[in-house]
């Protein structure tokens, strides 16, 4: 089988196409034929060196992808041979067949209406933002969420799963397109941050009260402002750090509105928690079958252009998710 693989920490530039030899199957491992890549931007820091779980070349990256099952070792009991999966992995992704090793790395049969390119868009991004506004966020109804990065694949996700919980969602874009892609996503309102500052608007929109969560995989310099459309009580989700830099701030503005910044570690909360992780995607099978949710995809990749998408990804060009084609 062919993968890409990570020769040096020079991003999507350091990948080579190589031929692979395949592992064995282990008693608690599963083998995955790939259909579907889906890209996310810590595949763009793993390959950089830049991710907190730091790699040594060489390495197949890829976090996520979705396909069907063709061997289960001895001891799996609850996926079977031929079943249409998702998977998110960490690493070992970028190949044309995978070995998967729960619960580290999860794998979950998928809704029969649901077309691989959805499912390998679907775990990361769908799973941080549910249990960020869920868990984390403690998101209600009738409540103002703000989401920033909402046209990306992340911000797309929260937006669709903030509305299907019965809140008021203001998207925060950084160009007209990505503010209508919000729109078309389910979104209330949309503002261009790049031309329109940002707590000005959504104080406006809210009443001079400000949203009770926001939403944030951007970080930047963008955070600055973003805090500060919080109202009493409300609670900033730190997603993560698509726009670059990691932001700082004073402490003590918490104590102003009583607000709490709040940490959403998906993955090890999965790993954690797997009785929560499965109760949440039963809700997200579920409002994907009632087409209350549909994954935002970028233009779908073939596999040989795979660093292709990285650098649109890396560049912030995505609209949506990126989904690479293994087939």
């Amino acid at each position: 089988m062919k993968a890409w693989v990570c020769e040096a920490l020079t991003g999507e530039d350091g990948l080579l196409f190589q031929e692979q030899s395949s592992l064995p199957c282990g008693a608690e491992q599963i083998r995955i034929k790939n259909h579907v890549i889906g890209l996310n931007f810590p595949d763009v820091l793993i390959t950089r060196g830049l991710y907190q779980m730091k790699l040594e070349p060489p390495f197949i990256p890829g976090s996520e992808c979705a396909g069907e099952v063709i061997e289960v070792g001895s001891a799996v009991t609850d996926i079977a041979v031929g079943q249409r999966v998702l998977a998110m992995t960490g690493i070992g992704a970028f190949a044309q067949e995978l070995l998967v090793s729960p619960p580290m790395q999860q794998v979950m049969t998928i809704p029969d209406t649901m077309t691989f390119d959805d499912a390998a868009a679907f775990n990361m991004v769908y799973g941080t933002a549910m249990h960020g506004l869920k868990q984390r966020g403690n998101l209600q109804p009738d409540e103002a969420v703000l989401v920033l990065g909402s046209a990306g694949g992340c911000g797309s996700a929260a937006v669709q799963i903030a509305k299907a919980m019965g809140a008021t969602v203001i998207a925060g874009a950084s160009s007209d397109e990505k503010c209508q892609r919000a729109i078309a996503c389910g979104a209330d309102f949309a503002v261009n941050y790049s031309e329109e500052n940002l707590r000005d608007r959504v104080m406006a929109l809210t009443d001079n009260k400000g949203v009770n969560v926001v939403f944030d995989p951007v970080g930047d310099a963008l955070f600055k402002q973003a805090i500060r459309c919080l109202g009493w009580n409300g609670r900033y989700l730190v997603v993560g750090f698509a726009g670059g830099e990691i932001p700082r701030f004073s402490v003590n503005y918490t104590i102003l509105k009583s607000i709490a910044v709040i940490g959403v570690a998906y993955g090890m909360s999965a790993i954690d928690n797997p009785s929560m992780n499965q109760s949440n995607f039963n809700q997200l099978f579920a409002w994907y079958q009632q087409g209350l949710l549909k994954p935002l995809l970028d233009k779908p990749h073939a596999f040989d252009r795979i660093q292709q998408a990285l650098a649109r990804l890396n560049e912030g060009k995505a609209l949506g998710k990126l989904v690479v084609r293994v087939e």
